[in-house]
């Protein structure tokens, strides 16, 4: 189990033997969307995947009955996403090896509820999202779909900034809190895409002047400890009022590759994306943000 302290020989041969090694992209065109299609497609060496499953939404909300004229534009439309989809799968077919599948489809239904299709069937291993609107108002490159399926999915979803390029991941920054670590942590999906990745781990805690310090917290590192001591992890312990800078801050000095949290605290997320105090900050971050979503206590 997850939590006792190390891996068991049980977790050593799902880490070992994890068949999910499809990557979903989910696209809107979009430059940001495209360049995270093009990452995921150089990802799927290092992480030994063997499908890429590019979908589209076309989902519009709306109440009322379509006109004929409508319906017509509406058929044009999806030929021209059609277009694209194969257009890019094209691209994307010369960019990854030639054991790996390529799929594409459209899907009528909101991204949200696709996604929580691949959480029920969990055929999945990874979700990948640039932006997910195109209007000048959503370019912090995370929009509202990204929000929707961050805060719903199961499946670990991958944050490609519009810039980022694919650099091998080499090392990557677990920045967590110290509140319930060995409860809700997810542990074993983590392991399992460091040990993918080949990636050196460092663990990171930010707090300012220790004020969520607390009896409990030394308890609380000793958890930290068994759970992560295994993977020998370099762990950090830093300073900042500001969370989310302080974990930017760290990740730049320390020259990471990739940084990885969970959405338990869904305010860590949004003071990255898109507080007015750090938005500076996300229109230049060039840093891949690997989400996963908290384990339920037992």
């Amino acid at each position: 189990m997850e939590g006792s302290g190390g891996i068991s020989s049980e977790e050593t041969v799902k880490l070992k033997n994890d068949h999910t090694k499809t990557i979903l992209i989910f696209t809107d065109f979009s430059n940001a969307s495209l360049n995270a299609a093009n990452y995921a497609a150089a990802l799927t060496a290092q992480l030994h995947c063997s499908r890429l499953l590019i979908c589209y939404s076309e989902h519009v909300p709306t109440t009322m009955e379509m006109h004929l004229q409508n319906i017509r534009l509406a058929e044009q439309e999806h030929q021209r996403n059609l277009t694209q989809l194969r257009t890019l799968k094209k691209e994307l077919q010369i960019r990854v090896s030639k054991q790996v599948v390529i799929d594409t489809y459209i899907d009528q239904r909101p991204l949200d509820e696709i996604a929580n299709d691949f959480n029920r069937n969990q055929s999945a291993g990874l979700m990948v999202m640039g932006i997910a609107g195109k209007s000048r108002l959503e370019q912090t490159f995370v929009g509202s779909n990204t929000i929707r399926v961050a805060r719903t999915s199961t499946i670990p979803l991958l944050i490609i900034p519009e810039h980022t390029t694919f650099r091998k991941i080499e090392k990557v920054v677990f920045a967590c809190d110290l509140k319930k670590v060995s409860k809700i942590t997810p542990a074993l999906a983590i392991k399992r895409i460091i040990h993918r990745l080949g990636a050196k781990l460092s663990i990171l805690n930010v707090d300012h002047n220790e004020e969520h310090f607390h009896p409990y917290t030394i308890a609380e590192i000793t958890h930290m400890h068994q759970l992560w001591d295994i993977e020998q992890p370099e762990y950090y312990y830093t300073n900042n009022k500001d969370i989310a800078k302080g974990v930017m801050d760290f990740s730049n000095e320390h020259q990471m590759q990739m940084v990885i949290a969970v959405t338990k605290e869904y305010g860590f997320f949004e003071r990255i994306f898109h507080s007015s105090l750090t938005r500076k900050l996300a229109y230049n971050i060039h840093l891949p943000l690997l989400l996963f979503k908290e384990r339920k206590p037992i």
